[in-house]
């Protein structure tokens, strides 16, 4: 989630379902509070995706690190990699995945660029949960997953679209979101990116009224910071138009 995605408070600003610790936007579909909206968007985020059983996952900005778990313990997946920037998630994630006796090899503290270092043809599925729309050079995060995916492996994944010309205010309005100015994209720009290197678009879905218009009405019972950040989250959404999307690609 934006508010704080390289810093371990959601732990203590949301209510959580150890040991599934994230901080997504959550998925609110006939759910109130934050600890039933994180692990329903991880539930639906896998499910949409069509993640089965014994599958390979790379998670590439995996945060706190209870998403890998939840696919561990749910999905029985084969086998967990991660990529995540150094600092107070990845320290946290590290320590979750050895007290759950669970393996992530390789855990890779570094920027989504290090994908670059990993096998091709190795992954059933790379997602990124919540978590692209802070990569800048987004066509070569595509390349790269494209790359490490086996033959049809699946790229999972959540952006922000805007469906109008961003004025100049717009770059510095992003920067409070940590979403790089060049990453804001029409829908049509993105499928055409998508279907320029490789991928067949399985599944694209807007999510953002249970996501986005969800958090930001249940925001107003959270703390301060939060309710603050779901205000200027509702203004500037109206303002540019902009809608949250899912995303599976086949490779």
């Amino acid at each position: 989630m934006t508010p704080f995605p390289f810093s371990k408070s959601p732990i203590t600003e949301l209510p959580q379902s150890p040991p599934y610790y994230v901080s997504n936007f959550g998925y609110w579909s006939g759910v109130k509070q934050y600890d039933q909206a994180g692990i329903q968007f991880l539930s639906e985020f896998a499910k949409q995706s069509g993640l089965t059983k014994k599958a390979s996952i790379l998670e590439v900005g995996s945060g706190l690190g209870g998403s890998l778990l939840y696919w561990k313990h749910i999905f029985d997946a084969k086998k967990l990699s991660a990529i995540n920037l150094p600092g107070e998630q990845s320290d946290f994630a590290k320590q979750l995945f050895h007290e759950n006796e669970v393996k992530v090899d390789p855990f890779i503290e570094a920027g989504w660029e290090k994908m670059n270092t990993l096998p091709a043809n190795t992954f059933d599925f790379v997602f990124s949960v919540d978590a692209a729309y802070h990569f800048e050079n987004f066509e070569e995060f595509y390349h790269q997953a494209y790359r490490v995916l086996k033959p049809g492996g699946k790229l999972v994944f959540n952006i922000f679209h805007s469906d109008k010309n961003l004025g100049i205010p717009f770059p510095i309005l992003l920067k409070l979101f940590l979403i790089p100015p060049t990453q804001m994209k029409t829908a049509y720009e993105t499928e055409k990116v998508i279907d320029s290197i490789g991928f067949t678009i399985e599944k694209q879905l807007d999510w953002t009224i249970p996501v986005i218009e969800g958090f930001i009405q249940n925001s107003r019972q959270m703390k301060l910071s939060l309710r603050l950040f779901g205000f200027v989250l509702e203004k500037i959404k109206k303002v540019f138009g902009l809608t949250y999307h899912y995303y599976v690609l086949k490779k």
